[in-house]
């Protein structure tokens, strides 16, 4: 502690012994200027604040006591912001349909006159095709479905017999006196498209009788989209050479539109539960449609029904290929086009439920665009799941993988388990049937993908009212 001089101290004695008193009569001389410039920004801030609210309160008082107010210049803002964002809409819907092009390229092999009038077609200079060219498209189009699984990177198997792989070539995994040799299998190809879904996909587009325009374009249609996923799984797989390396080893089930579509998509009334609003109407249990959030197609006209939840026949996928029932009541709409139960269930709504054809004709967001169901079912190793989800979400053609299932037990024959040193894997890891008849791999697993690929429709400017109809150039393409 520093020790003051005895001279020092002896002066600072009255000073610290009368201290209150000085300090009581400095302290008013310091804060009270200050005081008082503080109560002056107060009063000049209240002052500056009443007149702001003085001038606001002024203005409404003035547009309150005019007799007339008028609106006219309200009015054309209004309709300059409404017609602003509808040509804002309709230039997003012409880039997404111009997005596709590449998409909706016609097979070379139905001839220059055939793409022609599919030209014509699409411009609006024809309403139909020629008896000749739906002919064509009947005769050709079996041979046209016969390429994708070279798309995709495997055998073609679907006009194959029951027990043939092809003339003069044995069964995969048969030795040379036709018996089952293991190291067999280390010589089959990279990839296997299940015979029977390949015999499937063929039978839906064998027809009995030429088919008309519109069915003519809803075949093509998923056509472009099977194409879609044949080249993504080939790109997966790309750089295999064998079984043994290869990504994806076998896919069970392939299939878009009508066979893909869910009577209960999502699980619904399944027992899981979903974020959401409940809908109103009652799943087939008798509960509640377990969260699933409601939209305008739960109902049916009249507004309190539900709408239809079991599955609607469907020309070419029930009964005889080809033949259509003259049915008054087709898709709901009593009169309803011919080519009306070819559009059941072939495209579902936003919330995964399959629409009717009275649904596409009226139901505006199906206006805008197709949202076509799939699922894909696939034997492959599961260190290259995020390999082939990253594959279809990088596809120019927006592909929406809503459902991601890792050995699904709802199959037909259902997985088995994988064995290894001498029991069963303690983590229960399975493997689906497609590897019943190859050489199995220990990272192998059966993964189900559902989802929708959203297909473009063509650019309607009388969708979005009159204005925009009378603003739109007359070019676009014409479609489905």
């Amino acid at each position: 502690m520093v020790q003051l001089p005895d001279s020092l101290r002896q002066q600072l004695a009255p000073v610290v012994k009368y201290h209150f008193w000085i300090l009581a009569a400095l302290v008013p001389l310091l804060l009270l200027p200050a005081l008082f410039l503080a109560n002056g920004e107060r009063r000049a801030a209240i002052a500056r604040g009443k007149s702001a609210i003085d001038g606001h309160v002024s203005a409404l008082n003035a547009v309150r006591n005019e007799p007339d107010h008028p609106n006219a210049a309200w009015t054309e803002a209004i309709d300059r912001q409404t017609q602003t964002v509808k040509e804002e809409l309709l230039a997003e819907w012409t880039a997404l349909w111009e997005s596709q092009r590449p998409l909706r390229v016609w097979p070379e092999r139905l001839g220059p006159d055939f793409l022609a009038a599919i030209e014509a077609l699409q411009t609006g200079g024809r309403r139909d095709l020629q008896f000749r060219d739906l002919q064509r498209y009947q005769n050709t189009v079996p041979d046209i479905v016969r390429g994708l699984p070279a798309r995709m990177g495997c055998e073609e198997t679907m006009t194959e017999t029951e027990g043939q792989f092809g003339p003069g070539r044995p069964q995969p995994g048969a030795g040379p006196d036709g018996g089952e040799d293991p190291e067999a299998s280390l010589s089959l190809v990279a990839l296997e498209w299940k015979s029977e879904d390949q015999k499937r996909l063929f039978g839906s587009f064998v027809w009995s009788r030429p088919p008309s325009t519109v069915q003519v374009l809803l075949a093509q249609e998923e056509l472009w989209v099977y194409g879609l996923f044949c080249d993504a799984i080939k790109q997966v797989n790309a750089g295999s050479t064998a079984l043994f390396d290869s990504r994806i080893t076998t896919v069970e089930e392939l299939a878009v539109g009508y066979p893909a579509a869910e009577e209960k998509p999502g699980g619904q009334g399944t027992g899981r539960v979903f974020a959401g609003r409940p809908s109103l109407g009652r799943g087939a249990g008798g509960g509640f449609d377990e969260g699933l959030p409601a939209s305008d197609s739960d109902f049916g006209s009249g507004g309190g029904a539900p709408r239809l939840e079991e599955r609607p026949p469907h020309p070419r996928f029930s009964g005889t290929p080809g033949e259509v029932e003259d049915r008054g009541d087709a898709g709901g709409s009593p009169g309803g086009s011919p080519d009306d139960p070819f559009k059941q269930w072939i495209y579902v709504d936003f919330a995964g439920r399959p629409l009717t054809a009275r649904d596409i004709a009226t139901k505006p967001e199906a206006r805008f665009v197709h949202l076509m169901p799939f699922v894909l079912r696939l034997v492959m190793d599961q260190r290259q799941v995020d390999r082939l989800l990253v594959e279809l979400a990088s596809c120019p053609v927006p592909i929406d993988v809503r459902q991601v299932r890792i050995n699904p037990t709802n199959q037909g024959s259902g997985p088995s388990v994988f064995e290894a040193g001498g029991g069963a894997d303690s983590a229960g890891m399975a493997v689906g049937s497609g590897l019943q008849d190859r050489r199995q791999r220990p990272f192998d697993v059966t993964v189900e993908l559902r989802g929708t690929v959203g297909l473009a429709t063509p650019p309607d400017p009388a969708a979005l009212g009159p204005s925009a109809a009378a603003d739109q150039a007359g070019n676009e393409d014409g479609g489905i």
